[in-house]
């Protein structure tokens, strides 16, 4: 995720993606309750706006979107039923740190919930000694391939990473 999240990364016990540099991390752990949760420390901009849906429309919400900007994002593939979902409470966004379901013990099986495919998009995601050591080309290609092969060591389908930007996207089937 971020400022080398590609760099170091391990798979936490329960099978769960976990990215380690920088203390970057992408896990999971449990969690869940009601929609209407005040903010916690960032603030999350989640796309559809669900306070804005009736109830039969949050049943079927399509390609949930929860942003932090300048942060990174998560699209939820496919239709969520939103609403008993409290996303403040489920999804954690920081630079270098995706968690959804922080809470152990509390995550629905696969295809459940937040608990299901989804793409990630992380900002700031540099190497640990710098973005000065991706000045060359060759440099730039190496890293690339780092962490499309930390990626997909780790159960996740790399997408892509811009050498230039620090932005890394990469795809789960589940949390």
């Amino acid at each position: 995720a971020a400022a080398a999240a590609a760099a170091a990364a391990s798979l936490s016990p329960g099978g769960e993606v976990m990215h380690s540099a920088a203390e970057a991390a992408l896990t999971s752990h449990g969690g869940g309750h009601s929609p209407a949760a005040p903010p916690r420390r960032c603030e999350l901009i989640v796309n559809p706006d669900l306070s804005t849906l009736s109830d039969a429309h949050l049943r079927h919400v399509d390609e949930l979107e929860v942003i932090r900007p300048d942060v990174g994002s998560i699209v939820f593939h496919g239709l969520t039923d939103c609403r008993n979902l409290d996303i403040e409470s489920l999804v954690h966004l920081d630079v270098g740190e995706v968690l959804v379901y922080p809470v152990q013990g509390m995550k629905p099986p696969p295809g459940q919930g937040l608990n299901k495919r989804a793409t990630v998009t992380m900002y700031q995601c540099w190497p640990p000694n710098g973005r000065g050591h991706l000045e060359d080309p060759s440099s730039r290609e190496r890293y690339r391939g780092k962490i499309r092969q930390m990626t997909e060591e780790k159960r996740a389908r790399f997408i892509d990473y811009d050498c230039a930007t620090g932005v890394w996207k990469f795809q789960v089937e589940h949390f």
